[in-house]
């Protein structure tokens, strides 16, 4: 059962993380007159999607074949992934600041939304791509705590051994 569980939730990485990866992508490769604040947010959730690519590829390959799984480099790779789409997520929260991409009116001029043609639309996919960013770091949370587990299943300890266990 948690083996399908992980597997599903696998999947759901993949297509999250290539949705993730379509709409910040977009969004990097319309801007013209962006602010460095606006860019380097973008191009920090882009690295996050490489991220989370290598961790997604990695986990699906280790499924499949299983001289490839080792506990101890999934658990880094979902660690990883899952602290940097937590902070992607709250860094583009903290810089879109706006629930109404219609009214951007009142923002300041260097507002994460500003720099390209169409500012609703760069806003709008933001907004997207920050939504698919949140439900991506749900999934790595869980797939996370099944690496864990699966780490302490294997032998894996994050102490060092007990006195019983050193042969003198």
């Amino acid at each position: 059962m948690r083996t399908i569980i992980n597997s599903i939730l696998r999947l759901v990485q993949f297509l999250l993380v290539l949705i993730a990866t379509g709409l910040l992508g977009n969004v990097r490769a319309n801007t013209q007159h962006a602010t460095a604040s606006a860019t380097a947010a973008i191009n920090f959730s882009i690295f996050v999607c490489a991220v989370a690519w290598i961790a997604v590829i990695y986990s699906i390959i280790a499924h499949i074949v299983s001289i490839v799984a080792v506990p101890i480099v999934a658990l880094a790779l979902d660690s990883l992934a899952t602290l940097f789409t937590f902070i992607s997520a709250v860094v583009l929260s903290a810089k879109l600041t706006t629930a109404n991409c219609a009214n951007w009116g009142s923002k300041p001029s260097n507002w994460i939304a500003f720099g390209s043609d169409d500012t609703e639309k760069r806003c709008r996919e933001i907004q997207a791509g920050l939504v698919f960013i949140w439900f991506l770091f749900g999934t790595f949370a869980a797939t996370l705590f099944f690496a864990f587990k699966e780490f302490r299943r294997s032998g894996g300890s994050v102490r060092g051994p007990s006195m019983s266990q050193i042969g003198v």
